[in-house]
């Protein structure tokens, strides 16, 4: 009866095990469509999220999962690699949890622009740096 239930023990530990690897998803769409529907997704995350940690949970995540998905993709073209590193430069420019402080918004909203795009006069019109403005807001409100 021992070895029975070790062998159950072991069989579910792999299980286990594997459900919890990452699996890349492989996709007809590219890789730039991909990680653009990752960050509309955080976009909609972000409006929703209720407090402060909910919007940075929503944020860090997407973020490690952008991150994970061009780890795990072959190089695309130059101008799709430069919007994909924008996005992913732009989101950790963002202050970090810990150092946010709602008082110094309009400082955060004008570094964003003033290094990611100078000509913008209120908000950004480049699509890559579109999400990181829409977190900022909705930490602002």
């Amino acid at each position: 009866m021992k070895p029975v239930i070790l062998l159950f023990s072991i069989w579910f530990l792999v299980l286990d095990a594997h459900a919890a690897i990452e699996v890349p998803v492989r996709s007809s769409r590219s890789l730039r469509q991909q990680v653009d529907s990752y960050a509309e997704l955080l976009e909609k995350e972000v409006v929703k999220a209720k407090n402060t940690k909910e919007k940075y949970s929503a944020m860090n995540r997407v973020l490690e999962q952008i991150k994970s998905l061009r780890e795990n993709s072959a190089p695309q073209g130059a101008l799709d690699e430069s919007h994909m590193d924008l996005i992913v430069s732009v989101l950790e420019s963002l202050p970090s949890q810990g150092k946010f402080k709602k008082k110094e918004c309009l400082k955060y909203e004008n570094d964003l622009l003033s290094q990611y795009e100078p000509t913008a006069e209120e908000a950004p019109q480049e699509p890559a740096v579109k999400p990181a403005w829409t977190v900022l807001q909705s930490l602002c409100r």
